[in-house]
């Protein structure tokens, strides 16, 4: 599948190598490219230090836990490189996979087929679940043919896939400088501020180490 967008990146730690290869396979047997037919990127995961970003937990929402665990901090720092990444390069769309998003194959076919039919976003979530701890979604249906599982709104949880386009890059890095939440609350809370899209049924789902998809939030709130 060649996937209209100038690079994709797969965040992976090194201390969970299986999970790296698992990825490697499964994008490999899919044959996902960006759209120059280059096969995706590893990015190195953040352990949580020597991290660019602010940690403020007095700021957290108090919802599970009042302190940041390091794997929150990691997770956040780690998309961030990828954004800054986007950045820096003037990319114009990058896909961001976490190392157990597994896709569906015939919608992510069915997406890069229809490319050309999506609205201007600068999010577009490939595997959301919606949270209900901070409040009501605002979610509505987009008919579009050929990609009848559009959705238009925010809360969108999960970040194991998603697109963003320079302009959401820019928005999530700015918005994210100082860390208050874990990152799926953070950006499903940022989507309410830019032209945030998802499928629903997904195209890429979870899964563990053993193969079992899940759809569950880790280490956030």
């Amino acid at each position: 599948v060649r996937l209209p967008v100038d690079a994709i990146y797969f965040i992976s730690l090194k201390r969970t190598p299986i999970r790296k290869v698992k990825m490697i396979q499964h994008l490999n047997a899919i044959g996902l490219t960006d759209k120059n037919g280059n096969q995706p990127i590893l990015q190195v995961a953040s352990d949580g230090n020597h991290i660019k970003h602010q940690v403020d937990n007095s700021l957290k929402i108090q919802h599970k836990r009042g302190k940041m665990s390091m794997s929150e901090i990691g997770c956040c720092a780690s998309h961030r490189e990828v954004w800054q990444k986007q950045i820096d390069q003037g990319l114009e769309y990058v896909l961001v996979l976490e190392d157990d998003a597994r896709f569906d194959l015939d919608k992510l076919m069915q997406l890069a087929t229809n490319w050309s039919h999506l609205p201007e976003f600068e999010l577009l979530h490939l595997g959301w679940v919606y949270y209900a701890g901070y409040g009501e979604q605002t979610i509505e249906r987009v008919e579009i043919d050929g990609l009848p599982n559009l959705w238009k709104g925010d809360g969108m949880w999960l970040t194991h896939a998603y697109i963003l386009s320079l302009s959401g890059a820019k928005i999530y890095e700015e918005r994210t400088r100082v860390q208050n939440n874990g990152l799926d609350g953070m950006t499903s809370d940022i989507q309410s501020d830019m032209l945030a899209y998802g499928f629903k049924p997904v195209i890429a789902s979870q899964e563990t180490v053993d193969g079992r998809i899940r759809s569950t939030i880790h280490h956030t709130g």
